[in-house]
């Protein structure tokens, strides 16, 4: 055999080997292009697109901690609290179909407490479980889900009371344009009591110099109805004059006060002061009118009339976190009659750090 086919001969071996192993080998295929989130800024800051969909996410929420005072109290009231925002949102051939959930859990401090003259030792804490504020969805125009009465609102101060609690509801609004919009609801807010919802409504007029809001109620079960109107004026550029007016002919779902415990009339108003960028100071006041005899075991009691004040100072430390401390006093037939003739001081010292 000569050296030229001893060549050929390996170089056919080491081939056929190659081959084989070839054969066997595994293919490791490219890796995907990763998607990066991104920035999704048609709602607003904080948005951004969940990966693989045109839908934009928003995660916030805060944790506060507040520290609550009374006269009538014999220690400081101390409570922590955290809220839990979730808001998604995308464009439709119907509009914008918003979906929004809110989680709140809390924990207030507990410890000696007196009872006939003998202490007794509540424990460590009191944690609540979490609770659902707001669960619902938007589309267009429509709303469906668990959140505050389209009857909801009031004055800015911490004294004050414009009736209405978090109901599950379905809700039209019709954008009538020129900043005025029409909204329609119906709310139900007991299980399995009837079949009859109550009906709700709002007239809202926002311009250049404030924003006027008159709302309206019917509540089947007394046969009664509510209305309030709330005007907020924009005096100049850092005073602002808010006002509100309140009528029920009888208690109703949104009574001021608590359901069905409130007054035929009310009055208020409030004033706040832009100091700077960081400080806003506020006060005001507001009288409840000829309670209701409601047929409910209630504090209010038929005929009486009550009346509140307060101020309220609020600071901005750093960005996201804020803090208000609020002074307020009650008095009136109510508090007369359970405060041995006195009124009661009442408040708190708020820190908010949110996300």
């Amino acid at each position: 055999m000569n050296i030229k086919s001893l060549l050929l001969g390996s170089a056919a071996a080491l081939f056929a080997v190659s081959g084989a192993r070839a054969a066997d080998a595994i293919v490791v295929a490219e890796p995907e292009p990763m998607e990066y989130v991104r920035i999704c800024d048609v709602y607003g800051a904080g948005f951004y697109y969940i990966p693989g969909t045109e839908t934009c996410l928003k995660i916030g929420g805060l944790v506060r901690y507040q520290i609550n005072w009374d006269d009538n109290d014999d220690g400081w009231r101390k409570e922590a609290l955290m809220r839990l925002k979730i808001d998604a949102r995308s464009e439709t051939e119907y509009g914008t179909f918003r979906r929004y959930i809110e989680f709140q859990a809390s924990a207030n401090a507990r410890g000696w407490v007196e009872e006939d003259g003998v202490d007794y030792w509540t424990g460590a804490s009191d944690e609540s479980g979490t609770a659902l504020r707001h669960a619902y969805f938007e589309l267009g125009g429509l709303l469906v889900g668990h959140t505050d009465t389209l009857f909801d609102g009031d004055l800015s101060g911490e004294f004050d009371d414009g009736g209405g609690e978090r109901v599950n509801q379905i809700r039209y609004t019709f954008d009538a344009g020129n900043g005025v919009a029409l909204t329609v609801g119906l709310e139900e807010e007991s299980n399995d009591y009837d079949y009859v919802p109550l009906i709700t409504g709002k007239v809202a007029i926002a311009q250049g110099w404030g924003t006027v809001n008159i709302y309206g109620g019917y509540d089947n079960a007394y046969e009664e109805f509510a209305l309030k109107a709330i005007a907020k004026i924009k005096a100049t550029d850092a005073l602002t004059v808010e006002l509100l007016g309140a009528y029920e002919s009888g208690p109703t779902y949104w009574s001021l006060g608590s359901p069905y415990n409130g007054y035929k009339w009310s009055a208020g108003g409030y004033l706040k002061y832009q100091v700077n960028e960081k400080l806003a100071i506020g006060a005001g006041g507001q009288y409840y009118g000829d309670a209701h005899e409601n047929n409910l075991s209630a504090v209010l009691w038929e005929g009486e009339n009550n009346w509140a004040v307060g101020a309220v100072v609020d600071y901005k430390i750093v960005e996201n976190l804020d803090a208000k401390l609020a002074l307020n006093y009650f008095d009136g037939d109510t508090w007369d009659r359970v405060n041995d003739g006195d009124g009661s001081f009442a408040g708190f010292l708020r820190l908010d750090a949110s996300f």
